[in-house]
């Protein structure tokens, strides 16, 4: 078996859930039962678990950056990849080597059938072992959906993280800001403490009651534009800021060039993508993943009133919702992405075709953005957006 075949293999794995939500529900028993085959190499390990509704990757990514600069051996588990399955795994600035995914899958395909494990567990379960044997200082995990549920929630991390609360997922997180911010604060733990990067309020009180029910001692960040990033977009301070005072916490005296270092070089330690990702200057074209409605809405506003987007989306009940917050200033070019849970373009279209909008519908993201580049002069803005899918097709660039 190789790598191909390996990873043509863990495609005919389902996801992590019934997307339909047929039988829908979360259970922590199967991939329990995988780590403890294992034998457990998530116990091995200095955990920092990373829940939220959006920035996670980018705070994953920040808080590695940094302990990277400062000597330290990071392993990274985030999700999705873009191009590679390899992108999920990474230790430093190395994805995970194609051996040992290659031996994993073979030495454990029998027991990951007999239990009937997901494409998420088994990424995760291979994550851990990988940082266990690699004996990694600190590995930072980003939660899947949710975060009660999730997968990842069977460690015990020595600091929790929650970016923020928003509206993803919510025909299996709940229907309201509150009922998700419940799911989410299942990754605080007893006497484990938790940062918080959430501004609301009322939500912020909320994860002060969950965090009081566990005796887990809560730290609020503040945005502090203190540091230079690599990194950039609407987001990046605040998720910067909420990776500084995760490290902080951890108290490992990190002298302020390596933060400083850290921070700058990013996308070279982690070799994150797509978060406000320029591609092309003339015209200047932007990469993002940002996809729910929270992510979006403060993508949009930071456009130019000429600005260009080229959008696809997954079928998700809260994705139809999506179309409320394009402004009419804007010019669209919908498209499907390339996953059979793609957003049909017939779905898309009777979304937009009352609200006013400047559109066109294309048969692939290649076909959008081509399309969006011919219509624009070399001063205009383009935005792809919508899904992590788009930008696993567009190899152009």
């Amino acid at each position: 078996m190789n790598y191909e075949e390996s990873i043509e293999w863990l495609n005919t794995v389902p996801l992590s859930f019934d997307r339909e939500n047929k039988n829908y529900e979360f259970k922590l028993d199967g991939i329990k039962a995988f780590l403890s085959h294992l034998k457990n190499p998530q116990s091995n390990l200095k955990i920092i678990h990373v829940g939220g509704t959006n920035g996670k990757g980018s705070t994953c990514s920040v808080i590695s950056s940094v302990l990277q600069e400062s000597g330290y051996k990071i392993g990274a588990f985030t999700s999705p990849h873009i191009k590679d399955f390899r992108e999920r795994i990474r230790i430093g600035k190395d994805f995970i080597d194609r051996d040992f995914f290659i031996g994993f899958i073979m030495n454990n395909r029998s027991e990951i059938e007999r239990m009937g494990l997901t494409y998420f567990e088994i990424s995760f379960a291979m994550a851990v072992d990988y940082f266990s044997k690699n004996m990694v200082d600190y590995a930072v995990l980003e939660v899947g959906l949710g975060g009660r549920l999730d997968a990842t929630n069977v460690v015990e991390p020595v600091v929790s993280v929650i970016t923020n609360i928003g509206f993803d997922h919510k025909e299996f997180l709940g229907n309201s800001l509150e009922e998700i911010a419940i799911e989410k604060a299942g990754i605080i733990k007893h006497n484990k403490p938790v940062v918080i990067g959430e501004k609301n309020e009322k939500l912020k009180d909320l994860f002060k009651i969950e965090a009081g029910k566990k005796s887990a001692p809560i730290y609020l960040s503040k945005i502090s534009e203190e540091y230079k990033s690599d990194l950039s977009g609407p987001f990046v301070q605040k998720n910067i800021s909420l990776a500084l005072k995760t490290i902080d916490i951890l108290k490992l005296g990190i002298a302020k060039e390596d933060i400083q270092k850290g921070i700058l070089n990013i996308k070279e330690n982690t070799k994150i993508y797509g978060r406000w990702q320029l591609i092309s200057k003339k015209p200047k074209i932007i990469f993002d993943t940002g996809h729910n409605i929270s992510a979006l809405s403060i993508s949009l506003l930071n456009l130019e009133k000429s600005s260009k987007v080229v959008f696809g989306t997954l079928e998700k009940k809260d994705q139809h919702e999506i179309f409320k917050i394009f402004p009419t200033s804007l010019r669209y070019y919908f498209c499907p992405v390339p996953s059979k849970r793609s957003m049909s373009l017939k779905k898309i279209e009777s979304q937009v075709s009352m609200k006013g909008l400047n559109y066109s519908l294309h048969d692939s993201v290649s076909n959008a953005l081509d399309t969006a580049i011919k219509d624009s002069d070399v001063n205009d803005t383009i935005l792809v957006t919508g899904s992590t899918f788009l930008l696993s097709e567009v190899n152009k660039f």
